[in-house]
């Protein structure tokens, strides 16, 4: 470097000044420049950059500069100071693939600053067309994602009787004496009806009974409800106890009468619902002893010491494939105790409000500490088929209501998740609310081995401090499985091929015939993995990636293109072996129809004050370079940056170097150019691309301009850098 010691520039303009000012004693006062002053000015002797090029005509050399899109095409100070010192720009990673919502791409800023590029007359390296990084990966993965077709039960009904079938006047059996009779329908509209009991024979605590045998393949616990038409005559049963069901002579009560079921005087109530998996009116639940039944024998009606009415249509209804697992305490032996997973009790007991028979209190207070309870689903189904968990719930806003949140977990199988409290959730303040909470049971993450658990534990309750509730009807709910259609390999191949001809095409176009030069694949050896990475050659194939990546780039443009690969190299790294490699994987990309015309080093340098380090890391550069001559391509720098490190191996920030530093720096500058001018064959001599022109008091990288455009001690190590 010319400008070794700044400090005898200063000394002989003072020796100068003295002997010119000899009249006047203080005169040197006024004239004697500082030190800065002299820096600046000697600075400011250099011409521009890019005058100091010394090459042969026929030499593809090109001394650029980083710059992003909107900066160049803002015609401002860094544009000015780009085409005044610079051959042309490099827009390093101002365009990824981050595309529309419609899945389209947008080459707008592209085509923008490709003829600006033109208009100023400077060359415009394009950047990268296909790399793993920066990469739109969700907009991708969607792309692939499996179609889902959601789980639809089988539907179907069952007609028991509606006698059209009968003769007029055929009897049905009866549990308690009167009679049941097929007669006209009353009102003349749907043919026969069963007539129960009658003016004079009124059906005292008596119903009719049917033989029920269920299509081949049904149980009775594939049933949901029962639909029947009921027309009381007067008002004979429309009060009394309500309405009962027997199977096999097995009494069940639906929870309301006639009345509240819906029916009047003398006026058929159709398509009325009997539950056959709720206790919540009008329904009852089906014992699980008796699902498995396929013949029974069925008897249902009004209870009553006088009750005289109609049935018609009686029809089973089926849903196959889904169902639910109940927990309601109501078998457990008052005084129970269910085991916490942390303080307090869970204990069974008569639900002190007197609506829901047996419950679970939990108490304590529990202190964020939820009742465990054994969950069997029915046998062939399994966790995975699992959808929600739902509950009732008994709370006040001091002990439950409130906190944060209702917690469910399958006991080491999933983690602890949480919902809204049970307030959101609907639940009113000292009393029951019924049916209010479901929580859906998140599988991701739960082993392919546990998501075909039959039984398991369920931890559930309020997150709260001050626990002291009850809780009720506890209902694990399945359905069979969705259907998953995963893509096919060949049909994810066409996707992804499709994307990347989308947007290699679309950015060739964009650059036109002003953009010549691209990085056809970037950083192939850089193996991050986070949310913007996507592995073309997962999808493509590790060498047809990049085949088909080069095929579309040259199928596209309407000029020559000189295609590179290009990968960031560290100062700290095993420069030489990571060269190894990505020559090694070039050549396996290469063929009869697949030419890289050259290599892409992002050359991230650092100079060291220990001077042992600092000779390793020039011993690197050279053998670096003597190594990608070897490869007879065409060789370019680019992202050249040099940062500094003090004696013990510490980054020295900007704001913080010595001028002797900055000069070591630049001398550094100087040597890395100077050796890929020497070494790099003429011919392969594609240029250096600076990583910036201007420095950042937050950066390390030693940069030829401040912020404020002002040259530094950088500015001559690139001049004599560009002399050789």
């Amino acid at each position: 470097m010319k400008y070794l010691n700044h400090k005898l520039i200063g000394m002989a303009m003072l020796g100068l000044t003295i002997s010119a000012c000899t009249d006047e004693y203080d005169c040197n006062n006024e004239l004697e420049k500082p030190e800065e002053v002299a820096v600046n000015e000697y600075l400011s002797s250099f011409d521009v950059l890019k005058s100091y090029i010394i090459k042969d005509a026929e030499s593809p050399f090109k001394f650029m500069a980083n710059m992003t899109a909107s900066d160049f095409t803002s015609h401002e100070t860094a544009y000015s100071t780009l085409i005044t010192n610079f051959d042309g720009l490099d827009i390093g990673k101002s365009f990824m693939p981050a595309n529309n919502s419609d899945g389209s791409y947008d080459f707008s800023g592209m085509q923008l600053v490709a003829d600006a590029a033109k208009e100023a007359n400077v060359t415009l390296f394009g950047g990268t067309l296909c790399s793993n990084q920066g990469q739109a990966a969700n907009y991708y993965q969607e792309l692939i994602e499996p179609i889902v077709i959601p789980f639809t039960p089988e539907k179907g009904k069952t007609v028991i009787l509606d006698f059209e079938n009968d003769a007029l006047g055929t009897e049905y059996p009866m549990t308690n004496g009167s009679k049941a009779v097929v007669e006209e329908d009353p009102e003349g509209k749907t043919g026969k009806s069963l007539h129960v009991g009658s003016e004079d024979n009124k059906a005292a605590y008596s119903f009719p009974k049917f033989k029920v045998k269920l299509p081949e393949g049904r149980t009775l616990g594939d049933y949901v409800n029962i639909t029947l038409d009921m027309r009381i005559v007067n008002q004979d049963g429309i009060y009394g106890q309500g309405i009962q069901v027997f199977i096999n002579d097995r009494k069940f009560y639906i929870g309301m009468n006639p009345d509240k079921f819906g029916c009047k005087a003398n006026t058929w109530n159709r398509g009325g619902i009997i539950k056959l998996n709720s206790s919540v009116a009008p329904g009852f639940e089906l014992p699980d002893d008796l699902k498995t039944l396929t013949e029974f024998e069925l008897a249902l009606g009004s209870e009553s010491g006088a009750a005289q009415y109609y049935l018609d249509n009686i029809v089973m209804n089926y849903e196959v494939g889904s169902g639910v697992v109940k927990m309601d305490f109501e078998s457990d032996e008052l005084g129970k105790t269910y085991p916490m997973s942390g303080n307090g009790a869970a204990t069974v007991v008569n639900d002190p409000y007197g609506e829901h028979g047996k419950v679970l209190h939990i108490s304590g207070p529990a202190n964020y500490s939820y009742p465990k309870l054994h969950v069997k689903l029915p046998e062939g189904h399994t966790l995975s088929e699992c959808r929600s968990v739902s509950l009732d719930m008994y709370a006040t806003n001091s002990t439950g209501r409130y906190g944060s949140g209702m917690r469910l977990k399958i006991d080491g199988v999933t983690q602890e998740y949480t919902y809204s409290s049970p307030a959101n959730y609907g639940c009113p303040d000292g009393a029951w609310g019924d049916g209010l909470i479901s929580m859906n049971i998140d599988l991701t993450g739960v082993s392919a081995e546990n998501k075909l658990l039959n039984e398991f534990t369920v931890v559930l309750g309020s997150g709260t401090g001050s626990g002291d509730y009850y809780i009720d009807n506890i209902c694990v709910n399945w359905q069979g499985e969705d259907t998953v259609i995963e893509k096919t390999p060949e049909e994810k191949t066409e996707i992804f091929t499709t994307e990347l001809t989308k947007w290699i095409g679309g950015m060739i176009k964009a650059g036109g015939e002003n953009v010549t030069v691209w990085n056809i694949v970037g950083e192939p050896l850089d193996e991050t993995i986070n949310e913007n990475t996507f592995n073309w050659s997962e999808y493509l194939g590790e060498i047809d990636y990049a085949r088909k990546a080069v095929q579309i780039a040259r199928d596209t443009a309407a000029v020559d293109l000189k295609l590179f690969v290009s990968n960031v190299f560290e100062q700290e790294e095993n420069m030489l072996q990571k060269a190894n490699d990505l020559v090694a994987l070039v050549n396996t990309w290469e063929d009869e129809n697949t030419i890289i015309d050259g290599y892409n080093i992002l050359l991230h340098a650092v100079y060291s004050k220990d001077k042992t380090v600092q000779t390793e890391n020039e011993n690197a550069i050279t053998q670096l370079f003597d190594y990608l001559k070897q490869t007879q391509k065409y060789v370019r720098v680019s992202d050249l940056s040099i940062m500094v490190k003090d004696a013990d191996g510490n980054l020295i920030s900007t704001s913080k170097l010595t001028s002797d530093e900055r000069i070591a720096a630049g001398n550094y500058m100087s040597f890395i150019m100077q050796e890929y001018r020497r070494i790099i064959d003429a011919g392969n001599q594609y240029g250096i691309s600076i990583s910036s022109m201007t420095e950042s008091n937050s950066s390390n990288k030693v940069c030829p301009w401040t912020s404020g455009y002002n040259r530094n001690e950088m500015y001559e190590g690139i001049v004599n850098g560009l002399k050789q």
